[in-house]
């Protein structure tokens, strides 16, 4: 309890020194309230129980038909979304096996995620498999392209690092649509993150926002809260 007490403490901290982030609440997000999400949305947020939940609710409330992943793991996360989204169309991109891990152009982190190769198998041989299309490569190579201004929502949770985070932010942005959403994971718990998303703030036109009780952070084309 004390060593969860100190991480909190210093989590608040940090949201604190961060005055290019606004903090707002679950609650004050536009109908989140009215969404319903099932299929283990706790077992999914390790940092949080919040997380997925939220990000499953945003896409609902905000009618995206898109949406694009980097950092696909276990396809957990694209699996809770187009489980709970059935209009929704999802592109994640990962690495293509083991061996890319020391090619790759940016540094990585969490080296625990790259003992073993499973990427997709939340949603492989699932009736939600059909609207996910599994994509590989650096995304620091990656060609976006075909997803220039097309993509609702864009989830960042691949490398943590403050170069890959950069990168990754820069290609979502050409991805956004027009009423396109951006969340960034464990935006409270990487300086990498922390850091690039407190630098970017300032530039956006319109506000960047941490979720408290959550590790996400948030930019939306929308208004997502009543005085947005």
């Amino acid at each position: 309890m004390r060593h969860q007490l100190v991480k909190e403490l210093f989590i608040a901290l940090k949201c604190f020194s961060a005055p290019n982030i606004l903090n707002i609440e679950v609650s004050d997000i536009r109908g989140l309230d009215q969404a319903v999400v099932c299929g283990g949305v706790t077992k999914i947020a390790v940092g949080s129980q919040y997380d997925s939940f939220v990000l499953a609710a945003l896409c609902q409330v905000l009618h995206c038909h898109t949406a694009f992943e980097f950092g696909t793991y276990l396809g957990e996360m694209a699996w809770l979304l187009a489980h709970n989204n059935p209009q929704v169309t999802i592109y994640t991109l990962d690495l293509p096996d083991i061996n890319a891990v020391s090619t790759a152009k940016l540094k990585l982190t969490d080296p625990s995620y790259f003992k073993r190769w499973d990427r997709g198998a939340k949603f492989l041989q699932t009736p939600e498999q059909g609207r996910i299309t599994q994509l590989f490569g650096d995304s620091a190579e990656f060609d976006f392209s075909p997803y220039r201004g097309r993509i609702d929502l864009v989830f960042i949770d691949a490398s943590h690092s403050y170069g890959y985070v950069k990168s990754d932010t820069e290609a979502a942005f050409g991805m956004l649509s027009s009423r396109g959403t951006i969340v960034w994971d464990d935006y409270t718990h990487y300086p990498g993150i922390y850091a690039y998303l407190n630098e970017l703030s300032p530039q956006l036109e319109r506000p960047l926002m941490h979720i408290r009780g959550t590790r996400l952070a948030i930019y939306s084309r929308q208004a997502l809260v009543a005085d947005d």
